[in-house]
């Protein structure tokens, strides 16, 4: 596995790097420090995840925290039980991915939507994908951080707007996911 990904991994899962960011990312970290996750004790692992980690967030984004837990459906009810009041509390199984659970409602700064497992944080799809689009963007500079921010405005999905920015073919889900691209 090349350094920049070992770096990328390890850099993402210390959720310290927030306080250091933007102001949204500041924003972020209270907001994720606010919800208390540690101390649900259902919830094994966390991590943030999707844009705003990589600075190519827009207005509407929200934070996609990926969970771990033994047991997917308790760690669910238990969010569900910690944000009961939570206004716009959904639930529903995840269409992509087995065995996963997605609890969203609005929080106070942001809206906040989890994607709970039993896969370990770091194994998880999602997260493999932020891996992969963090170093990506390490790697490309400002210039592709501007071309996928600006195709994510024009209302682009994360993962589709980086195939098209690196013109990758097929499934953009899988073709982020391919141990080539970043070989």
């Amino acid at each position: 596995m090349p350094h920049d990904v070992i770096a990328a991994t390890e850099k993402l899962l210390d959720r310290s790097y927030l306080l250091a960011g933007s102001q949204r990312q500041q924003t972020a970290a209270e907001a994720l420090q606010d919800l208390g996750l540690d101390s649900i004790p259902e919830i094994e692992e966390w991590v943030l995840a999707g844009t705003l980690p990589l600075g190519i967030d827009v207005d509407t984004s929200d934070l996609d925290i990926l969970v771990s837990s033994r047991d997917p459906k308790a760690a669910r009810d238990a969010v569900v039980e910690c944000f009961s009041q939570a206004p716009g509390l959904s639930v529903w199984p995840h269409s992509r991915e087995e065995e996963t659970w997605c609890v969203a409602f609005e929080g106070d700064a942001f809206p906040i939507e989890f994607f709970i497992q039993q896969t370990p944080v770091r194994e998880q799809r999602a997260f493999r994908h932020l891996v992969a689009e963090y170093v990506l963007l390490q790697r490309g500079g400002p210039v592709l951080a501007e071309q996928v921010h600006q195709l994510k405005v024009s209302g682009m999905k994360t993962e589709p707007a980086f195939a098209h920015a690196l013109g990758l073919e097929g499934d953009p889900y899988l073709a982020l996911l391919d141990e080539g691209l970043l070989a």
